[in-house]
């Protein structure tokens, strides 16, 4: 994948642009979302607007809201709809809004609030999608959705880390709950994306719903591995380096290709089987320049999902030694059981016996899912493991495993890992391993003794329950999830080992 400009924007927070991929004169004020609903009533349309009247099918509408001047522009395109009955839209409400956004980065401390709610009907779970798109859905029993989706830098929101744009703020269901909205692709980041449909109802019941589509059009951004070296790795040299922008090379015990698609010398862990490219459990795609990890239930009612690994069964393949710097970028969904990771483990842990004990050092696991019995937890763990080790006498040493949590909501951009891309890394040195979250240190400990000497083989995968002990729900996405790897990158200050 090639890293390309970002092309300017005319795209913002709360504007018709956002909505229908047009820019009508003179339909913004002062941050005031300005939209035409329609609603179908007795056989014809009208436009209405909160504390107005309905106006004529044409022409131009204008008022005040809360003392705040508006005009609608009803040019005969719909930006919003809305299907059964009448409804009105209304001026973003402030607390409704906050009441939206608390509970986005404080889903914990709404645990028992949220529900399996909404039902996407278009487009289909991981479509491809271009242009102008019109999502439907039904959220039975919620009084309000609100609709987000990660964008690149704007004009207007120029951060170089991209920004939560607003699809339609907080709007009213009427009382089925089915709705329509049409989300503007184009202005939107090229590539796999994910857009947030959040219903809350009464009795302060939730639910979030990640709609994941792949868009074939919009604006290319930060894809590819950058053309620069990350800052952890100044000094050494680039020994590895994947884009998946070619064939893949994967078979199941590493032989003769570039990965395995199990966990070397043994022990997959994951609830739903990890597959092989060779066979009817094949879970890898190659989609434009990303590599693409379906989890899915296949027609026996069984799972399959993957995992790469750099080692394979013959004791070959990747490994690198301290000091190193490895890191990947990828992108996949929060649902329940959904398990991401991107790990090393030390060479000798392929030794039969293994007398020496293994060094795994995880740079990323994440669990997905929302409500009670589910992580809730929008960021992810970092984990140094110590697994069979021995002191000076030759006594087992206690469970010395290091770990962090990594608040992603309180870093650069303010997103989590199921929100849009995000690059892992782990600088691996002979006195420090430190971990990364898109360049940014996030925790640091003292190396421990086999990381300082052993060489390590990375592992990538898209694991669905299984040893996580967490409870696998797919259901709502038609038992089907996707993580999308964008690259993978090792750096070393020796030789290739």
């Amino acid at each position: 994948m090639n890293r390309t400009d970002i092309p300017d924007s005319n795209a913002g927070r709360h504007r018709v642009s956002i909505l229908s991929g047009r820019r009508p004169d003179a339909a913004h004020w002062d941050g005031v979302q300005l939209c035409r609903l329609e609603s179908r009533r007795n056989g014809r349309q009208e436009c209405l607007r909160y504390g107005m009247s309905a106006c004529s099918h044409r022409g131009a509408v204008a008022g005040r809201q809360n003392g705040i001047p508006f005009r609608v522009i009803s040019a005969c395109f719909a930006l919003v709809y809305f299907g059964v009955g009448s409804l009105t839209a209304e001026t973003s409400n402030p607390t409704l809004q906050a009441q939206f956004d608390e509970s986005e980065r404080n889903p914990v401390g709404h645990a028992k609030e949220w529900i399996t709610n909404i039902v996407v009907h278009t487009p289909e779970y991981r479509a491809d999608i271009q242009g102008d798109v019109t999502v439907s859905f039904r959220a039975s029993g919620m009084s309000h959705v609100r609709a987000s989706c990660w964008q690149q830098p704007t004009a207007k929101e120029p951060s170089p880390w991209g920004h939560d744009s607003v699809i339609i703020p907080a709007i009213p269901l009427d009382e089925q709950g089915e709705g329509k909205f049409v989300f503007p692709a184009d202005q939107y980041p090229h590539g796999p994306l994910t857009v947030r449909i959040h219903a809350r109802g009464e009795g302060q019941k939730q639910d979030i719903c990640q709609l994941q589509l792949y868009n074939k059009g919009g604006v290319r951004w930060k894809e590819g591995i950058p053309k620069t070296n990350p800052p952890a790795a100044q000094g050494m040299k680039l020994v590895f380096a994947d884009d998946f922008n070619g064939r893949l090379s994967i078979s199941h015990d590493g032989k003769g290709a570039r990965y395995q698609s199990h966990k070397t010398g043994g022990g997959d862990f994951s609830g739903w089987g990890f597959g092989n490219l060779e066979d009817g459990t094949n879970p890898f795609g190659q989609v434009d320049t990303y590599l693409r990890i379906r989890a899915a239930k296949r027609t026996d009612g069984k799972g399959s999902t993957g995992l790469l690994s750099s080692a394979n069964e013959e004791r070959g393949g990747f490994y690198a030694a301290a000091p190193a710097y490895f890191e990947c970028r990828f992108l996949a969904q929060s649902a329940p059981g959904t398990w991401p990771a991107f790990w090393l483990l030390s060479k000798g842990s392929l030794n039969k016996p293994n007398l020496h004990g293994t060094d795994e050092l995880d740079i990323i696991e994440a669990y997905g899912g929302l409500g009670w019995g589910n992580p809730n937890f929008p960021g992810y763990a970092v984990t140094s493991h110590y697994w069979g080790q021995k002191d000076s006498a030759g006594k087992p040493k206690k469970d010395d495993s290091l770990a962090a949590g990594v608040p992603m909501l309180e870093l650069g951009g303010k997103s989590s890992w199921s929100t849009t891309f995000h690059t892992y890394g782990l600088l691996l040195t002979e006195t420090d391993t430190v971990y990364y979250c898109d360049d940014i240190e996030v925790f640091r400990h003292p190396s421990g003794s086999i990381s300082k000497t052993e060489p390590f083989w990375f592992l990538i995968n898209y694991a669905i329950g299984g040893i996580s002990g967490w409870k696998i729900d797919l259901e709502r996405y038609k038992n089907a999830s996707d993580m999308y790897v964008d690259f993978v990158r090792v750096y070393a200050g020796g030789k290739r080992l």
